[in-house]
C-alpha cells in the first residue's frame, strides 16, 4: 500500500509544468495537454493548491497559473499535504481503523518507522528536482521518438535477364494520334 494518493502524484507532475513566481502564467488547458490529465480534474486540483498558497491562479486575458513560491522552496510533503491532508501519515499499513501505539497491529512498529522515513524523504525532495527530472525524461522521450536519419541505398531496378527484349517504343507520330483519339 502506498501512503500517498495518485492525486498527489498528479499534483506534483502538474506543478512541475508551472513557472516560478514572476514567470509566464501557464493555462490549465496547456498543463492538461502536457500531462494528459483531464482538464476539469486538473482545474479542481489547481483550485485546491491555490487555496493553500502553493500556486497563484489568475482568470481572464493573460491569466493562467504560476507557482506561489520558487520550485526549490516547494517540497513534496507540502504538495502531498495540500492534496491528501496529513492523515496519510497515521494510516495503518494493513488498513485497520484502530491501529495506534496503544493498540498496535502486527505491522505497526515497522510501518510507523517507514512512514516517518518517507515523510523525511518527501521533505528533502523539492519541486525543482522533479522539474529537472521531468525535463530530462522529456528530452529522452523526444530523442527516442525522433527517427534516426539513416541513409538507405536507393532501390535498384531489377536487372533484365540476358536475352530479354526491350519493350517496343511507339514512334512520336503514333503517340500524337493516340492523344487525339
Amino acid at each position: 500500500m502506498l501512503p500517498l494518493s495518485q492525486s498527489s502524484g498528479y499534483a506534483v507532475l502538474a506543478m512541475s509544468c508551472l513557472e516560478d513566481p514572476g514567470g509566464k502564467p501557464t493555462l490549465v488547458v496547456d498543463v492538461a495537454a502536457r500531462t494528459g490529465f483531464p482538464r476539469p480534474y486538473l482545474s479542481k486540483m489547481i483550485h485546491k493548491l491555490a487555496k493553500v498558497g502553493l500556486v497563484l491562479a489568475k482568470r481572464g486575458n493573460k491569466g493562467g497559473v504560476v507557482l506561489a513560491l520558487a520550485a526549490k522552496e516547494i517540497t513534496l510533503d507540502l504538495i502531498a499535504e495540500a492534496v491528501d491532508g496529513s492523515e496519510w501519515r497515521n494510516q495503518c499499513l494493513l488498513g485497520f481503523k484502530e491501529c495506534s501505539d496503544e493498540r498496535a497491529c502486527p505491522a505497526h512498529t515497522f510501518w510507523k518507522s517507514e512512514r516517518d522515513h518517507i515523510h523525511r524523504c518527501l521533505k528533502d525532495i523539492s519541486l525543482e528536482e522533479i522539474r529537472a527530472f521531468e525535463q530530462q525524461s522529456r528530452t529522452w522521450r523526444l530523442a527516442d521518438a525522433l527517427p534516426e536519419k539513416k541513409l538507405k541505398p536507393k532501390p535498384r531496378k531489377a536487372a533484365k535477364p540476358a536475352g530479354a527484349k526491350a519493350p517496343a517504343r511507339k514512334p512520336a507520330a503514333a503517340k500524337a494520334t493516340a492523344k487525339k483519339a
